[in-house]
């Protein structure tokens, strides 16, 4: 595939080189929006909408991805719930592991309970973390555990998003999160500030939009980035996440070492 980057052929319309051609102009036009046109680019051109849907086509060919943290729509929630908002991944899972292993996922706990799991010091490598917001994070948890335990929860992508959303703490991101995870859903995205900028460099979202004002178009023109790019949304929105973050802790590394 990447073969195609070191050819110098001459495009016959353009006159230039094929390697600088910004590709075709693609319209995106999810429902309920003012369609957005842009370059799609080349999957040798790092960043645009082509590079990362061929990066994800080339990741996850032929082989389905499972996004779930936890067993169940309870743990999926708790993951999730303790996770997010800036914290590294670890760091939301080892809360999370910390908080199963009590047995406090299997009961409608209390917050007191949870809150003292989570202020004791979490094992992330070979270091011990303390865990940020760990009263707000444990109320957050106990009132979603204890919906789950008396509320048949919905089945359906949109459905299970809009009854998650009225628990304290949860938002369409971390509802998007969770969706995702449980039910293996393309239905919903999970925008962030990596799959944010992404967008933004792709042309995909107009550079006025952020997550907090504008997350559902947001997420329209992501899951037609997916569409348009015949992959699964949900390997579009990893293959973003993990490429942006593993560029972030390189950086720091770097700048840390100078």
């Amino acid at each position: 595939m990447w073969a195609l980057a070191t050819e110098t052929s001459v495009d016959p319309q353009y006159g230039r080189d094929r390697l600088s051609h910004p590709g075709p102009l693609v319209t995106l036009s999810p429902n309920g929006y003012e369609p957005r046109t842009l370059r799609w680019g080349q999957m040798w051109q790092i960043g645009t909408a082509a590079f990362w849907v061929a990066i994800t086509a080339e990741e996850h060919a032929g082989v389905p991805t499972a996004y779930g943290l936890g067993r169940g729509l309870a743990e999926e929630v708790a993951a999730c719930l303790l996770g997010g908002y800036g914290m590294p991944a670890e760091v939301g899972l080892a809360a999370f592991y910390a908080v199963r292993d009590r047995g406090l996922l299997r009961q409608a706990p209390s917050a007191a309970d949870i809150e003292q799991v989570l202020r004791q010091p979490l094992n992330v490598g070979e270091r011990q973390v303390r865990y940020r917001f760990p009263a707000q994070r444990a109320t957050y948890l106990a009132a979603a555990l204890a919906r789950i335990a008396s509320e048949p929860a919905p089945h359906t992508a949109h459905e299970l998003r809009a009854w998650l959303q009225t628990m304290p703490g949860i938002g369409p991101k971390t509802s998007g999160w969770i969706v995702r995870n449980h039910l293996s859903s393309d239905e919903v995205a999970i925008i962030d500030i990596h799959i944010q900028r992404a967008g933004i460099a792709a042309g995909v979202f107009d550079p006025t939009w952020t997550a907090t004002r504008n997350y559902a178009p947001m997420e329209a023109f992501f899951l037609d980035w997916a569409r348009h790019g015949d992959v699964h949304a949900r390997d579009l929105d990893s293959t973003i996440w993990e490429a942006s973050v593993k560029l972030a802790r390189w950086k720091m590394r770097r700048n840390s070492a100078r």
